[in-house]
C-alpha cells in the first residue's frame, strides 16, 4: 500500500491533494487535463470543456477542504503554486457578468449541441449553464467558509445574480431553456428542449443553497428554490409512484444528475424546514440505493456495470444529511458507502496501478485534434492518490468505460473530508460537552481522540481531554458493547437506537469492544442481458473480500490483521461541507 494505512483518512487526503495538482498543462498555467485514456500506450491525457468551471471549481473546492483536514504540521496544509494557478484559471473564466464562460478553443466547444442548443454555430462564445457554474460556485463557497475573504463572497454573489438575470421566469419557478447561455440571450425560450434538461440545468442549486447557508444571501436561496420547484414539476426522469423513469429516447439515465438533484432538494428542504421537499428526497434516495450496492457502488448511468465516484459522494452526502437531520440510522449507510467503495476506489499503490494499466487491452484510437491538446508524459504517475472514477464491483477498471474523469478525483477527496468531518459530533448543553461517534474511523479533535481497530476487531479506544458524555454508534444489528476503562472495572452497555452512552472524566481512556458480525451477500448489477455478479464477504460494516477477483486492479482484498490508524489534530479549523 506504499506505506499508506488503508483506513487513515488524513493520509489518504494528503495523497489526494498531490493528485489534484499533478496533471496540469505547463503551457497553460492552471489548466488541468480532465480526461485520461487508459487504453493508449502510454496512457494519454486530453483537454475538454470540463477543464473549465466544472473541473477547476471542483478541484479548488476539494483542495480547500483537504488542506483543513490533513494532520497538523503537514506540508500539504499550505496552498501550493499549482493550486494558486488552478484558482487563477478558474477566475480567468469568469466574465464581467459573473458567469463562468468557455474559452474560444477547439477542445472547449459545447457538448451535446444537437440536443442542448438551438441554432448553434461553431465559434460562438458560450457559458455551460449547469456543471461549470455549479463547480465554480462550490469552490467559491468553500473558499469563503475557510478564509472569510470577501473576494470569494463577492464573486459568488455576482454569479448568483448573473444566473438569476438569465433565468426564464415561469409560474412554476425558474428554468434555463438551453444547456448553454450565449451572448445576446437564449435562442430558445420554452421548457422541454430536451427531456431531462430542467433537472440537468438545476445542477447549481446545491451550491446556491450552501451559499445562502454560509452568507445569508437571499438571492442564492431564491435561485435554488426557483430551479428546484420548476424541475420538480417538469423533470421527466421521475415517475409518480416514486421511481426513476428508465432511459428512453433522448432521456438519459445519468445517475449523478439524478443524485445531485435529489441532494439539492434534500438540502433545500432542510434549510427551509419544509417537509415535502425532505420526504420527496428521502423517497428517491431510497430508490437510488436499489441501483447500487449496500457497500457504496453506484452506476454512472442507470443499469450500467461501471460506477462513478461523483455518484458515491452524492450518496454519502445524502446519507449524512439524512442521518444528521432525519434519522441517525442513515449513518450506517454513510459508513458502509465510505469505508468500502469510496476508499477502495483510491489508488494507494502506483505499482499496482501501473500493472493494471498494462493489462488493459490497448486500442489505436487517435488523439483528438491530432494530439495538439494532449499529453502522454507522466500520466499514470499523476494518478497515484487519485480515484478509479469508473470502477465496477470487484475492479478499479471495466472495459465498458475505461477512461478516467478528473471530476471524480475531486469528488473523492470531498467525500474523504465529509467522512472525517462528520465522524464526530460535538455539542454543548448547559455547559456540558457531548461527543458522539457516528462513524467509526480514527479521528481526533481538541476534546477527544478516537482510535478504531476495525476491521481487525470490534474495538474503539477513546481518550478524553475534558469531561464529557460520549456516545458511540455500534455496527448495524449490534446491541451490546463491553467498556474497559484503564482505572475502573469493566462494564457492559446496551445500545439505545444503535448508540451506547457513557460519562467520562478528563484525561480518561476507555476501550469499547463489540462484535463484528460476519455475513455473505450476493450482488448483481447491469441488465439481464449484460449482468455483472459477485459475492461479498463482510465483517461488521467492512466488506473484506469479493469473489470473483477483478482482472485488472482487483478490489476488496483486505487484510484482517491491521494495526489501527493513528489520527492527529487537523491543520485547520473544520468547516461545514454539506
Amino acid at each position: 500500500m506504499a506505506g499508506i494505512h488503508p483506513f487513515d483518512l488524513q493520509a489518504r487526503v494528503e495523497l489526494g491533494i498531490r493528485n489534484l495538482t499533478a496533471l496540469l498543462d505547463t503551457s497553460r498555467p492552471g489548466q488541468m487535463y480532465f480526461l485520461i485514456n487508459w487504453r493508449t500506450r502510454p496512457p494519454r491525457a486530453d483537454h475538454c470543456l470540463w477543464d473549465c468551471g466544472d473541473g477547476s471549481g471542483r478541484h479548488i473546492d476539494a483542495l480547500t477542504l483537504a488542506r483543513i483536514m490533513v494532520k497538523k504540521g503537514s506540508p500539504e496544509s499550505q496552498r501550493s503554486k499549482e493550486e494558486e494557478a488552478i484558482e487563477r484559471w478558474m477566475f480567468q473564466l469568469l466574465g464581467e457578468d459573473g458567469l463562468s464562460w468557455l474559452p474560444n478553443e477547439p477542445w472547449a466547444e459545447p457538448w451535446g449541441t444537437n440536443v442542448l442548443l438551438v441554432d448553434w454555430h461553431r465559434g460562438e462564445r458560450a457559458a455551460e449553464i449547469s456543471w461549470a457554474q455549479r463547480g465554480t460556485l462550490l469552490a467559491l463557497v468553500s473558499r469563503y467558509r475557510a478564509t472569510g475573504e470577501s473576494l470569494y463572497l463577492r464573486h459568488a454573489k455576482r454569479m448568483v445574480d448573473a444566473l438569476l438575470a438569465v433565468a426564464m421566469r415561469h409560474p412554476d419557478g425558474l428554468f434555463y431553456p438551453e444547456g448553454y447561455y450565449r451572448p445576446g440571450g437564449w435562442r430558445y425560450q420554452q421548457p422541454h428542449l430536451h427531456p431531462g434538461i430542467e433537472e440537468y440545468n438545476a445542477a447549481v442549486a446545491i451550491a446556491s443553497v450552501r451559499l445562502y447557508e454560509a452568507s445569508g444571501y437571499e438571492p442564492a436561496l431564491n435561485l435554488a428554490k426557483g430551479l428546484i420547484d420548476f424541475a420538480l414539476r417538469h423533470a421527466t426522469g421521475y415517475t409518480p409512484d416514486g421511481a426513476f423513469r428508465p432511459p428512453q429516447g433522448d432521456l438519459e439515465g445519468h445517475f449523478h444528475t439524478r443524485t445531485n438533484f435529489i441532494l439539492s432538494v434534500l438540502k433545500l428542504g432542510l434549510v427551509l424546514k419544509q417537509g415535502d421537499y425532505i420526504d420527496w428526497a428521502r423517497q428517491y434516495y431510497e430508490h437510488a440505493k436499489t441501483y447500487g450496492t449496500d457497500f457504496g457502488w453506484f452506476p454512472e448511468g442507470l443499469f450500467l456495470r461501471h460506477g462513478e465516484v461523483c455518484c458515491f459522494t452524492d450518496m454519502i452526502e445524502m446519507a449524512l444529511l439524512l442521518a444528521k437531520h432525519v434519522s441517525p440510522h442513515y449513518y450506517a449507510d454513510a459508513e458502509r458507502f465510505g469505508r468500502n467503495q469510496l476508499l477502495e476506489s483510491q489508488f494507494l499503490s502506483l505499482e499496482r496501478l501501473q500493472q493494471a494499466v498494462e493489462r488493459i487491452a490497448e486500442n489505436d484510437e487517435p488523439p483528438p485534434w491530432d494530439g495538439r491538446f494532449s499529453r502522454y508524459a507522466g500520466v499514470t504517475e499523476s494518478q497515484f492518490g487519485g480515484f478509479a472514477s469508473r470502477s465496477t464491483l470487484n475492479d478499479a477498471f471495466h472495459l465498458d468505460a475505461p477512461a478516467l474523469m478528473q471530476c471524480c478525483n475531486a469528488a473523492g477527496v470531498r467525500a474523504l473530508y465529509d467522512l472525517w468531518r462528520y465522524a464526530l459530533d460535538e455539542t454543548f448543553s448547559e455547559g456540558a460537552l457531548q461527543v458522539t461517534v457516528h462513524l467509526r474511523f480514527s479521528v481526533e479533535s481538541p476534546s477527544v481522540r478516537v482510535v478504531s481497530y476495525e476491521p481487525r476487531e470490534g474495538r474503539i479506544d477513546i481518550h478524553t481531554r475534558r469531561p464529557c458524555r460520549v456516545l458511540v454508534r455500534l455496527p448495524a444489528g449490534v446491541e451490546q458493547a463491553r467498556v474497559k476503562p484503564t482505572e475502573r472495572p469493566v462494564y457492559e452497555l446496551q445500545a439505545q437506537n444503535g448508540y451506547i452512552s457513557m460519562t467520562l472524566q478528563e484525561h480518561e481512556t476507555v476501550s469499547v469492544h463489540y462484535p463484528l458480525p460476519e455475513r455473505i451477500a450476493h450482488y448483481e448489477v447491469g441488465t439481464s442481458e449484460r449482468p455483472l455478479r459477485c459475492t461479498g464477504y463482510w465483517r461488521g460494516e467492512t466488506l473484506m473480500r469479493v469473489e470473483p477477483a477483478g482482472l485488472y486492479y482487483p478490489l476488496y482484498q483486505r487484510s484482517s490483521d491491521l494495526e489501527p490508524a493513528q489520527p492527529a489534530l487537523p491543520a485547520g479549523n473544520p468547516i461545514e461541507s454539506l
